[in-house]
């Protein structure tokens, strides 16, 4: 049976978000199990959070209805439908920071351009995560700034200019990372433009930029 995680009914609006509802008893786990289960609601929610959309994604209630347990079950692990958001923006971040690596070792345009590719091709394999992670999470009132997944990157940045003595550093990391999410974000939604140039060729135009090296 299909519901909308909105209404809870069944879905007969165009646009209106899906997922598929368990209509038999669900077995419980163990009990002791309670980690099983919260990892269970992680993945439900990822399901439905690495999808593009507008507006809040669901509620617990229709969470708890998609995993096939009571809301009280899902209260239990977390306190809000932000939490549960916190939770798979905590886990897409390290899949993002895993996937660019960090910089080190001495500055070069190779480094940063090989950090800065990895960057753009991660948002475009991955596009419902880059954007909970880059263009949503504010709409959830999650927290922005220092510590956050942008922020990560922007740090790591600016600690590989400064131990080669690269500065303003943070401006030059600040610089590179709106660049970065730029070509990221403009691929993603302008997927069939006729792009003159590849996003190797972009951002080594941009880390040479950055590093002041020659063309």
């Amino acid at each position: 049976m299909l519901l909308s995680v909105y209404t809870r009914k069944p879905c007969l609006v165009y646009r209106c978000t899906l997922i598929h509802v368990t209509t038999q008893p669900r077995t419980p786990n163990p009990r002791g199990s309670g980690e099983l289960l919260r990892s269970e609601l992680v993945n439900a929610a990822r399901e439905l959070l690495l999808t593009p959309r507008e507006g809040l994604p669901f509620s617990l209630r229709a969470l708890a209805r998609a995993v096939g347990v009571t809301p009280t079950a899902v209260y239990r692990h977390f306190d809000s439908a932000e939490d549960l958001v916190s939770a798979v923006i905590d886990d897409q971040s390290s899949l993002l920071s895993a996937a660019v690596g960090t910089l080190d070792g001495e500055l070069s345009v190779e480094a940063l351009a090989g950090f800065g590719v990895r960057y753009v091709e991660w948002g475009l394999a991955n596009p419902g995560a880059y954007q909970l992670l880059f263009e949503s999470a504010e709409r959830y009132d999650i927290p922005v700034g220092p510590g956050t997944p942008g922020y990560v990157i922007l740090e790591d940045v600016a600690t590989w200019l400064q131990s080669g003595g690269r500065e303003p550093a943070v401006e030059l990391a600040t610089r590179a990372w709106a660049a970065l999410h730029g070509l990221t974000s403009l691929r993603l939604h302008k997927p069939t433009l006729p792009w003159p140039t590849s996003i190797a060729h972009e951002v080594d135009a941009l880390a040479r930029g950055i590093l002041g090296a020659r063309t």
